[in-house]
């Protein structure tokens, strides 16, 4: 037997060493219990509130840009009048239609119109000047404006772009079918007696109506011009438009 002085010592031992603890073994044939995986744990708390918001805000851009896209893809392409085709769109200086919105009549085109220079024989070097007439040979009214595009023409290609005066005022002139409206072409013929002149002999008299692109044109018969297509205020150019012939 141990000496009674022992125990004390014992119980002292076990009161300051803890018990070990053992795990029960599990049972044979049983599978061992596992934790579950818990990742929502893993992320901090701000980005777990985050991480919906970041979602809707994908979404909604990707969204956005579909729509733009397919707004950006789009064109409108408008064609007016009877001969517009396939593809075709209104583009500037298109030939207009034959009135406007309240019936008001447009403007003249090329087609719409003949053009004629009166040869009325006139003697002498001084300035003289001949009417360019326009006449309205359409079945509808039209309307002219301003100043029509002149130039002086020789057989051997050389021109001459008439300058405009602006000593008749232009006026808006609506033509009625077969009535007429004229420019004066103020001119200075050629003075054989200068020495120093220098010739301009045209063949032809080429006009384009206002706003127009495509011309008409009319023999000159007037006889060769002293050449000025260089002076600063020359001798030679055009009015506006004026109503009759």
């Amino acid at each position: 037997m141990r000496p009674a002085t022992d125990r004390p010592l014992q119980r002292r031992a076990r009161a300051v060493l803890p018990r070990r603890q053992v795990r029960p073994r599990p049972r044979s044939g049983s599978a061992p219990t596992r934790r579950p995986l818990l990742l929502p744990s893993l992320l901090p708390v701000p980005l777990l509130v985050l991480l919906p918001l970041l979602v809707f805000l994908t979404a909604c851009n990707n969204s956005s840009s579909t729509r733009n896209s397919t707004t950006r893809g789009k064109a409108t392409v408008r064609a007016d009048g009877p001969d517009a085709g396939p593809g075709s769109a209104n583009t500037t200086g298109s030939r207009p239609s034959s009135g406007g919105p309240s019936g008001s009549p447009t403007r003249c085109v090329t087609a719409d119109l003949t053009a004629s220079v009166p040869d009325t024989p006139e003697t002498g070097t001084a300035q003289r000047h001949a009417r360019v007439i326009f006449t309205n040979r359409s079945a509808r009214q039209c309307t002219l404006y301003g100043f029509p595009g002149t130039q002086l023409r020789t057989s051997g290609g050389e021109v001459w772009d008439l300058v405009r005066s602006t000593q008749v005022p232009a006026t808006r002139i609506v033509l009625a079918p077969g009535a007429a409206a004229h420019a004066t072409l103020s001119y200075l013929p050629l003075d054989p007696a200068q020495r120093d002149a220098v010739a301009f002999a045209p063949a032809t008299l080429v006009l384009i109506p206002p706003d127009e692109r495509t011309s008409l044109q009319v023999p000159w018969t007037r006889g060769p011009l002293l050449r000025q297509d260089g002076a600063t205020r020359p001798g030679t150019y055009i009015s506006a438009l004026q109503p009759g012939a």
